[in-house]
């Protein structure tokens, strides 16, 4: 997790606002950020717990950084930070009703738009059983993909309530995106090939006979000129269906690492998923006379992994295609005897490596930190495998030597250097943002907000609580209460003493509502009125008219600065 603003905090509450006055320049700005790793380490007999802070190396950029922070967190100790309980009607963005913020969550997406029914069916029997035996402690959601994202249960610690929303997933379909003639194209083409030539009409003279091979040769030529044009409409009907998938599946996994952005530790994303290829090798058609073009899906997924490196976003996915079903001639393979037993690729032959989509599950796994699970007919196992993948997390801190925070994607590698036992794993995020709050991300912040305004889940990096509450005598008429943490905000310091931020203020009612409000708000508070509102929350109140609409509210705030986001939604009207 990057955070913003942890100087500020640090200096404001420790009450030394007098030694950060005696700068001579005109403004101070705090631009100090502190990025957090959250590493896994395992050997031979699963995850080692005895290391300390000069076994580990953190490279930035190729550069070593030296390691602010260092702790090490059991899976098994408390999880949830507590807080006190959401008063009735008031909704957050990071805490659940009951006061609790997630930490190190986990996210199940199910996804129905990459799947085929028949590979759903037994992957949930699967899941649902080792749900069964969920540790109480552990925070799960659980999110459906078909050609939109949508929460079935969000953060709960109860397998009651996860084995019920999962249930919910028998009533969807595989979505099947290609265009509706394409099976029709696609037969066609069998047919064509499978039919052979047309039958030679008898010829009852030499000239009848030249006839004849001469429309049986115009024929012929027809024919490979239709089965040439089908399988063309075929192909391209068919690489716009998966263009589709990749793009719709994108956008799903950034909106998640938005989701899970502001929350605390290294979040788990398990995939189930059937994927589909990253290259698509066995999609090569000719493009003009000498260009041939093949499906690259890689850089979509490239900018998916950088978002959830951003979120601290381990991706673990889960082929529900078992062995049998997406692989079976390895089924009689003798190094699968015991397919319950499959989830290593090191022990998986070249065919499996090369089945669609494992190149996909592979590169998001290894992107970020997380590990991908194939060839395996034993989910519940795997399930049991993932959750108890981060049972110890070292978390190193540090602040980048590099003072140019443009805005850029940086690379992470963490090195980890032990004495008397072998080291087989090390997996942590492969890179963050610099972002840089000089720049104030002008420009693209109308954009940013109408995106957050369509992501179905809520931004997490400001945090948020709010509650509508109808004004008396105004039918119609609802007074929105906003409290807005600081602790996410970029602060910048004026001649006089004061502190300054900026952000964008949006709402919008309802998913398809032309309801709504845009405002820039400076907020400029004393000293003495930041450590009040760094302890309690910056509160704004806002005049919402509805009529006799109701529904819910979405408000979203996003930094000025630094481009950070943090949106809710609140019920209006809905009991």
């Amino acid at each position: 997790m990057l955070k913003h603003g942890v100087l500020l905090h640090a200096l404001v509450l420790a009450g030394v606002g007098s030694l950060i006055a005696s700068f001579q320049a005109p403004i101070f700005r705090v631009n100090t950020q502190l990025v957090e790793v959250d590493v896994v380490v395992h050997g031979k007999n699963g995850p080692i717990a005895n290391l300390n802070q000069k076994d580990f190396t953190i490279l930035d950029n190729g550069k070593p950084q030296q390691i602010s922070l260092f702790s090490v967190q059991s899976s098994r100790t408390p999880k949830a930070v507590k807080a006190a309980p959401l008063a009735p009607g008031v909704v957050s963005n990071r805490l659940t009703a009951s006061g609790e913020e997630p930490a190190s969550p986990t996210v199940i997406l199910w996804d129905a738009l990459n799947t085929e029914s028949s590979d759903q069916a037994w992957v949930r029997h699967q899941v649902i059983s080792y749900l069964r035996s969920l540790h109480p402690g552990d925070p799960v959601a659980v999110y459906i993909l078909v050609k939109t994202l949508r929460v079935i249960q969000d953060f709960t610690t109860d397998s009651t309530q996860l084995i019920m929303a999962l249930s919910k997933t028998n009533a969807e379909q595989s979505a099947d995106l290609s265009a509706p003639d394409l099976p029709d194209l696609q037969g066609q083409i069998s047919l064509l090939e499978g039919a052979g030539p047309p039958p030679t009409p008898p010829a009852t003279s030499p000239q009848g006979a030249a006839q004849a091979q001469a429309l049986l040769t115009q024929d012929q030529a027809l024919l490979v000129n239709l089965e040439s044009a089908a399988e063309a409409a075929a192909t391209e009907l068919t690489d716009y269906a998966l263009r589709d998938q990749v793009f719709i599946t994108k956008a799903a996994l950034e909106a998640i690492a938005e989701h899970l952005t502001g929350l605390p530790g290294r979040k788990k994303l398990v995939w189930i998923s059937g994927s589909f290829p990253a290259l698509n090798l066995d999609d090569r058609h000719r493009v003009g006379a000498s260009q041939i073009e093949v499906l690259d899906f890689s850089p979509q997924l490239y900018h998916a992994i950088r978002a959830l490196n951003g979120a601290n976003v381990a991706v673990y996915p889960l082929d529900p295609r078992g062995i049998t079903n997406s692989l079976p001639q390895l089924a009689n393979s003798p190094s699968f005897s015991d397919p319950s037993t499959v989830s290593r690729a090191s022990s998986l032959p070249a065919a499996a490596l090369t089945a669609p989509g494992i190149d996909t599950m592979n590169l998001l796994a290894g992107g970020t930190g997380g590990k991908a699970f194939y060839v395996t007919n034993d989910a519940a196992g795997t399930m049991k495998t993932i959750m108890e993948d981060s049972e110890v997390i070292y978390r190193l801190g540090f602040y980048p030597s590099d003072e140019k925070l443009d805005g850029s994607y940086h690379t992470l590698s963490v090195k980890v250097a032990r004495k008397g036992g072998a080291i087989e794993d090390v997996r942590a995020r492969k890179g963050y943002f610099a972002l840089d709050a000089s720049s104030s991300a002008n420009g693209h912040w109308r954009d940013r907000l109408t995106e957050s305004m369509r992501n179905p889940l809520e931004a997490t990096q400001l945090g948020l609580r709010a509650s509508a509450s109808p004004v008396k005598g105004a039918s119609g008429v609802y007074a929105l209460d906003l409290v807005l943490d600081l602790d996410g905000l970029h602060f910048e310091r004026e001649p006089d003493g004061r502190w300054i931020a900026g952000i964008a203020l949006g709402t919008q009612f309802g998913t398809a509502s032309t309801k709504g409000s845009l405002e820039i708000i400076r907020i400029r508070l004393t000293e003495k009125r930041l450590k009040e509102a760094l302890q309690d929350g910056y509160r704004l109140r806002r005049t919402v008219v509805t009529g006799s609409a109701t529904g819910y509210l979405h408000v979203v705030v996003e930094d000025a600065a630094t481009g950070a986001l943090g949106s809710v939604h609140v019920p209006v009207g809905v009991q």
